[in-house]
């Protein structure tokens, strides 16, 4: 056979990605496009998923691509890269947009919530002066009422102690007045 007229596997895809080349553009960002979950490791434990641009697999390589991988705008060394380590390179950096495109949204989500806080902090706090205020005046006030209670005890004691002497002195009165009649 002609070596010439043979046509390897990765011939075809090379002419295919010269066709997709011109048709798509890969540098826009990852929220600009329309995603769809593909699985891109076959074998691993966790069968990460990813979203990636349309057609997945087999993808030019950009000269925007070419200096990312570390190139020249169309090196050599981009083109001819193992496919699947272009793969897995291609999958890594959709893998971290997603992680930051997911930090950007956890911090938002913890602003916001810090702001509500704060707004919340900011109605409840003139409450909390007023109700703190009506606490230590109510304290003040069960102070006042404890003192007149241990008043009040004291004199009720003092009021039994006399009246129990006053019961004793009308018995001791009231004997003697007997005795008295009796003519003892």
């Amino acid at each position: 056979m002609d070596p010439k007229n043979e046509t390897s596997p990765n011939a075809a895809d090379n002419q295919m990605l010269n066709s997709n080349a011109e048709n798509e553009d890969l540098t826009l960002p990852l929220e600009s496009i329309q995603p769809r979950r593909v699985s891109l490791h076959k074998r691993s434990a966790s069968d990460s998923l990813a979203f990636v641009k349309e057609p997945y697999w087999p993808a030019p390589i950009s000269s925007a691509q070419g200096r990312l991988l570390g190139g020249a705008a169309g090196s050599s060394s981009a083109s001819h890269m193992d496919p699947k380590k272009l793969k897995r390179l291609i999958a890594n950096r959709a893998s971290a947009q997603k992680s930051r495109l997911r930090r950007v949204e956890y911090v938002d989500k913890l602003e916001k919530k810090a702001e509500f806080l704060e707004a919340t902090v900011s109605l409840v706090s003139p409450r909390v002066t007023s109700e703190r205020k009506k606490r230590m005046m109510l304290l003040k006030e069960n102070a006042e009422l404890k003192q007149k209670i241990e008043f009040y005890d004291k004199l009720l004691e003092k009021q039994d102690a006399e009246y129990k002497a006053l019961k004793e002195e009308r018995d001791l009165l009231s004997f003697t007045n007997l005795l008295i009649q009796e003519g003892i």
